[in-house]
């Protein structure tokens, strides 16, 4: 997971002309990750028309994509392999 403080440091590195790879290695955070923020960076500066000296996307915390999946259901033939593999532990 990615804190605020962490995307604002690769932002800061970013607007200071540092490559994304070496800001990948400093912050010890993944390419796609370092990217990924730049990108919303960039796309809140074309968004927002009141010129302001940063963007007000820096000082929004990073969110992440709710995940939807299938809920699995516990059913007795489940239920049974698994009390059988706890008595032969």
């Amino acid at each position: 997971m990615i804190n605020l403080s962490v995307k604002q440091t690769i932002i800061k590195l970013y607007l200071e002309g540092t490559s994304q790879r070496k800001i990948a290695k400093r912050t010890n955070k993944s390419r796609n990750t370092v990217s990924k923020y730049i990108k919303e960076y960039e796309a809140s500066r074309q968004k927002d028309t009141r010129n302001l000296p940063i963007a007000e996307d820096i000082l929004k915390p990073p969110t992440y994509k709710k995940r939807v999946s299938n809920k699995r259901v516990l059913t007795k033939e489940i239920e049974t392999i698994i009390k059988g593999f706890i008595k032969e532990n």
